[in-house]
């Protein structure tokens, strides 16, 4: 569904970035701008910029930058619309959608409502019986059961009501009806139906739990316009708000899981959707909290969840605990035998997973070549990690409990991430060997221009300046971009609100806040013009055998230098 580009303005200029970012980080005044400590990376001296008169935040520590939407986006893991949603709902703006872009999208989530209102009606009628019952039967309470929206729905169920209401391809699309020989029919019969919320709160999923002997036990919805796994924690909608509070994410393996520790006051629990926890997952807890707590069955199959998980972590520089239960109990299990203060001294046993992953791996080593074969693939681990404290503390750690001498070992670290550094740079050389390596400032201030200034000021300076002027790559793929908006018409605020984009042109829109926009977007054009004929030159030079020639086009590039000393300021 399509936010048209006057609302997007409207919002962006009603919103006070000042008070949107103040909310979660604390700033200070700092001369005409607001400085405090970066939200997106670890940081002790405040590197993060904010600059309330033109709407745009920067932070010079890890380069994340952009406007009000982007940095709902980024802090809160919101989707542009619900970004917008949101700024909009803070505001006061109401949204008019363009009705004729992805309405199928609308109509899901309207779909999900209405599948919720009736699969609560079908779980307390005499059809849903054996599944109220089954609840009741694991102590889930009516109170519980409302909360999270529980329902069901029968065998059979006339879907005359939904193909009445909405087209077939939102149905189909929706992926919980199916068109067989007899029509279109509900794929979730039969089980209990569990409501996957978004971020913002709106249902964007189901999951549909066995009552019998059917198989999978789990069903969730397919991959929509308005659901995709990779970023879905279940319960993420309660949870945020009690993740700061608390200072901890609890990740489980089970719905029922989330519920029940819900139920029992640890409200900052997730879960993930079927699947191993992904970077994008990390990253949406990590706007919340720092530290996540992952917890697993005490079996084998639990240990190897928690190993499997490991590189994920390590990669997404994020360094968990794991809290393994009792063999054969589960969350509800367990705190019915042993409460809330058992299942907090539970918590309160819990591991690194990093050195836990060692641990396993001496373990199993039934000798000493096992065990080097091991401290191998832990050492690959230990070389990627950021912060030269903590790889300090593991080189400690695993040194103890490999039995190996501390120095030996890191100057093995060192001597392999040597090693690794110069194949990666061959590797990158090799790749880039046809690509011109000069990056030019005046790209950027081009580029910086042109989003800043009115849309057809912009347009006018794009004329005769084609994506294969610029040097630097990463500048002329956002150069398409700002030439794709112009020319459609489209609001330029829309790419700054583009995370790749935004932490490119932040410091520049920051750094130039007082300067002459037209002036500069005039002088960096000349320069680009300039740069280009000087690359074309060189190129002819050096690919012309001919001497004669060669003399003719030196000649030729030293006085278009000189008419272009004359225009403008030599580049730095």
């Amino acid at each position: 569904m399509r936010i048209p580009d006057t609302k997007i303005d409207e919002i962006l200029e009603q919103t006070d970035i000042y008070q949107l970012i103040d909310e979660v980080v604390p700033l200070k005044k700092a001369g005409n701008s607001y400085k405090g400590l970066c939200p997106f990376h670890t940081e002790k001296t405040p590197s993060f910029n904010v600059h309330p008169d033109k709407g745009y935040f920067h932070c010079f520590g890890c380069g994340e930058g952009g406007n009000s939407i982007s940095f709902a986006m980024k802090y809160h893991n919101l989707s542009f619309p619900d970004a917008i949603i949101m700024l909009a709902e803070r505001c006061g703006v109401t949204i008019e959608y363009d009705q004729n872009v992805s309405q199928d999208a609308k109509d899901i989530v309207a779909l999900h409502e209405e599948l919720i209102l009736d699969s609560r009606k079908y779980l307390y009628s005499r059809e849903g019986k054996k599944a109220l019952d089954y609840l009741y039967e694991r102590d889930f309470s009516d109170s519980l059961l409302e909360e999270f929206q529980v329902g069901y729905f029968p065998p059979r169920v006339d879907p005359d009501k939904y193909v009445r209401k909405y087209d077939k391809s939102v149905l189909l699309n929706s992926g919980l009806f199916k068109e067989g020989q007899y029509g279109l029919r509900l794929m979730f019969y039969d089980r209990v139906m569990i409501p996957v919320k978004g971020v913002t709160g709106k249902t964007i999923a189901f999951s549909g739990r066995t009552i019998t002997d059917q198989q999978p036990k789990y069903i969730n919805s397919p991959e929509t316009e308005v659901f995709k796994k990779r970023r879905v924690l279940f319960n993420m909608d309660k949870a945020k708000g009690a993740l700061r509070k608390m200072e901890y994410a609890l990740v489980v393996e089970g719905y029922f899981d989330v519920m029940r520790l819900h139920e029992n006051g640890y409200s900052n629990c997730v879960a993930s959707m079927g699947t191993a926890l992904t970077k994008e997952h990390i990253e949406i807890l990590r706007r919340y909290t720092g530290d996540i707590y992952m917890l697993f069955d005490g079996d084998q199959a639990g240990y190897n969840s928690a190993l499997k998980s490991l590189a994920t972590f390590v990669e997404s520089d994020t360094y968990p605990s794991v809290v393994f239960l009792p063999d054969g109990e589960d969350p509800d299990s367990f705190l019915s035998k042993h409460g809330k203060d058992g299942f907090d001294d539970l918590i309160g046993s819990k591991k690194d997973l990093f050195l836990f992953a060692a641990e396993v791996v001496i373990k199993k080593s039934k000798d000493f070549n096992a065990k080097l074969r091991g401290l191998d693939r832990i050492k690959e681990l230990l070389m990627i990690i950021k912060s030269p404290y903590r790889k300090d503390y593991y080189a400690q750690k695993l040194a103890v409990m490999f039995q190996i001498d501390e120095n030996t070992l890191r100057k093995d670290i060192d001597i392999s991430a040597a090693k690794t550094r110069l194949r990666r740079t061959g590797e990158s050389l090799e790749q880039n060997r046809d690509r011109r390596g000069v990056t030019y400032f005046c790209e950027r201030d081009f580029l910086a221009a042109l989003v800043q200034l009115p849309e057809d000021v912009s347009l006018m300076m794009t004329e005769k300046i084609l994506p294969e002027f610029f040097n630097d790559k990463k500048m002329s793929d956002i150069y398409k971009k700002v030439l794709d908006v112009l020319q459609n018409g489209d609001n330029i605020n829309v790419l700054l609100s583009t995370p790749d984009i935004a932490k490119e042109l932040s410091p520049v829109i920051i750094s130039d806040l007082n300067s002459d926009l037209y002036r500069m977007a005039s002088a960096s054009r000349e320069k680009i013009l300039a740069n280009s004929v000087k690359d074309t030159m060189n190129r002819k030079i050096k690919d012309s055998a001919d001497m004669d020639e060669k003399r003719r086009l030196l000649i030729e590039k030293f006085n278009a230098k000189k008419q272009t000393q004359v225009k403008t300021d030599p580049e730095d």
